[in-house]
């Protein structure tokens, strides 16, 4: 009898699967989760309080082998959510490829769990698209817990910025700081911009099949920047728009492992450089000591400070590196 029960089972999960590939969504939202069962939920209240009302949608959770039960959190009180559970932490950038591919949709909204929409974005985003066909990619207004404007347009990393980013300790220095706010400044309205930030990012299926997914040699971070750019050098435009808004708490997975994930966020960059300088291979090199050098003397500050100085509003595990 348990034979036949676990066989109808199995064969109503391969006709549900069947299902959600055979129909075409007009947006499919995938949020990627690593232990944020308390954020997730949030998440999911704010899908389902602010549906996308100008078409067909499907959320996609593509879990990362969690061990705080959001897995059986979703299936219980969001059994309208497609789940999908990996055996193990496969990162961000993959999470999100299998939340792809999951599902057939014009759109993918690549949504962060620690995040939760804020009114019509999900409409504001689907009519932005529609009505703007050379727009691959687009993203929105993210703000902090606290009300602040978290930046989310992003310019590519060059071996002179890097000086200025937010991960940077030299950003501490006032002299270092302002261009620093000057590169993270985000625009008041509707602007076309170098990249944008992944907790909260539009695609295109059409740009998509002409550029391919998310690189997956980013495990965590950069792969945000990676697929704007690629986006970008084939034509498409990458467009912020202020109008859709969404609320993020920054860091709620990476920050309990802080440690681990600066320091991915350092093999990330390197990875980036790799990628799209590959003739520089000096400048590479020196660029992988001097990240090496950083992350290091990150670690033993905060050792020494007993890793008290570290603020939620100064968050290292931010999305974004720039």
């Amino acid at each position: 009898m348990a034979k036949r029960d676990l066989k109808k089972q199995s064969s109503a999960k391969r006709e549900e699967i069947f299902e959600r590939k055979s129909e075409v969504y007009d947006l499919a939202i995938v949020v990627v989760s690593y232990n944020t069962a308390y954020h997730l939920k949030r998440c999911l209240l704010s899908l389902k309080k602010n549906p996308l009302s100008v078409g067909s949608s499907v959320v996609v959770v593509v879990d990362n082998a969690s061990t705080d039960g959001s897995p059986r959190m979703v299936r219980e009180k969001f059994p309208w959510v497609y789940l999908i559970e990996n055996r193990e932490n496969l990162g961000f950038a993959r999470g999100c490829n299998i939340g792809i591919k999951a599902v057939n949709a014009r759109y993918y909204l690549l949504l962060n769990s620690d995040a939760a929409v804020m009114g019509n974005a999900l409409d504001v985003m689907v009519s932005f698209m529609d009505v703007n066909p050379d727009v691959g990619a687009a993203g929105g207004l993210i703000l902090t817990e606290s009300g602040e404007i978290q930046p989310s347009t992003l310019v590519y990393p060059t071996y002179f910025n890097l000086l200025f980013s937010r991960a940077s300790l030299f950003s501490k220095l006032p002299v270092f700081r302002w261009k620093m706010e000057e590169l993270r400044r985000v625009p008041d309205r509707i602007t076309d911009v170098q990249a944008l930030a992944g907790g909260f990012l539009i695609l295109r299926a059409e740009a998509l099949e002409q550029v391919g997914l998310l690189d997956e040699r980013f495990f965590i971070y950069l792969e945000d920047i990676d697929i704007c750019k690629r986006l970008r050098d084939a034509g498409w435009r990458v467009v912020f728009n202020p109008n859709a808004r969404i609320l993020h708490t920054w860091g709620a997975s990476s920050s309990k492992r802080r440690a681990m994930a600066f320091w991915w966020h350092h093999i990330s960059m390197f990875k980036y450089f790799q990628k799209h300088y590959p003739y520089l291979l000096p400048l590479n090199l020196l660029l992988g000591l001097g990240l090496v050098a950083h992350y290091g003397l990150w670690w033993l500050i905060n050792t020494l400070a007993g890793w008290k100085s570290y603020r939620d509003d100064e968050n290292p595990d931010e999305e974004n590196s720039l």
